[in-house]
C-alpha cells in the first residue's frame, strides 16, 4: 500500500498516515509540551501563527513528508523527513506525551524511514539530537544510527567526532549527528513487532 494512503500493520497495531491541515492543533500541542521544549534546541514556546505557517510549508513541500502515527485510531506521534540533494533525509520524531515510554518510538522510526525511502527516494538518513537527550540517542542508536559528528554553526564537524553531554562554549546544547543506511529500513516489516 502506498504511504500516501497510509501504512498499516496488522489490525490494532501502529499505522502511519500523512499529516493534514486539521492536524495542526494536535501537532502544536505536542510541539509545545514542556518535555518536548526541554529536549529541543530552541526551547522557546512556538507561537500558533508560526506553527500554522510552518505546517502549511511542510505539507506543500515535495521534499518533505510529515506522517502521523496512530495506534488503534489514537494519535500517538509524528515523524518528519526532509530530503536534501544527494538522497539524504533528515528525520525528526516526536511522540505524544501519553505515548512516551511505551516502546512505540522504534516502530514509528522504522516505519517512517521505510516510507521515506519509498516516497522520497532517500538512501541515507540523518538525525541531529541534543547530546544530553539520552532517550533520543538510545532510539536512534538502537535503530542502527551511528555518530558521524557534531552539529556546528557552520555545519557538521569532522566524521568520528562525538559530542559530550552539555553545552558548547556559547551556551547552546551540544548536538550529536547520527546517520544510517535508510535502505536497510525499507527491507524491514512495516508493522510493530
Amino acid at each position: 500500500m502506498s504511504v500516501r494512503g497510509g501504512v498499516a500493520g496488522p489490525p490494532g497495531e501502529l499505522r502511519l498516515r500523512l499529516a493534514r491541515p486539521d492536524d495542526a492543533r494536535r501537532l502544536f500541542d505536542w510541539a509545545n509540551d514542556p518535555a518536548t521544549r526541554a529536549a529541543s534546541f530552541d526551547r522557546a514556546p512556538i507561537p500558533w501563527p508560526v506553527h500554522v505557517a510552518w505546517l502549511a510549508g511542510v505539507l506543500a513541500d515535495p521534499d518533505r513528508r510529515l506522517w502521523i502515527a496512530e495506534e488503534a485510531g489514537v494519535l500517538v506521534g509524528q515523524l518528519r523527513v526532509d530530503r536534501t540533494p544527494g538522497g539524504l533525509g533528515t528525520v525528526s520524531i516526536g511522540l505524544a506525551p501519553a505515548a512516551r515510554g511505551r516502546g512505540l518510538g522504534p516502530a514509528v522510526l522504522r516505519m517512517g524511514v521505510a516510507a521515506a525511502v519509498r516516497e522520497l527516494g532517500i538512501g541515507r538518513v540523518r538525525a541531529v539530537v541534543m547530546a544530553a537527550n539520552r532517550p533520543s540517542r538510545r532510539l536512534f542508536e538502537g535503530a542502527g544510527f551511528v555518530p558521524v559528528g557534531v552539529a556546528a554553526p557552520g555545519g557538521v564537524a569532522a566524521a568520528g567526532v562525538v559530542a559530550a553531554p552539555g553545552a558548547d562554549h556559547s551556551g547552546h546544547p551540544a548536538a550529536l549527528v547520527l546517520e544510517a543506511d535508510a535502505t536497510a529500513f525499507a527491507a524491514e516489516p512495516e508493522s510493530r513487532s
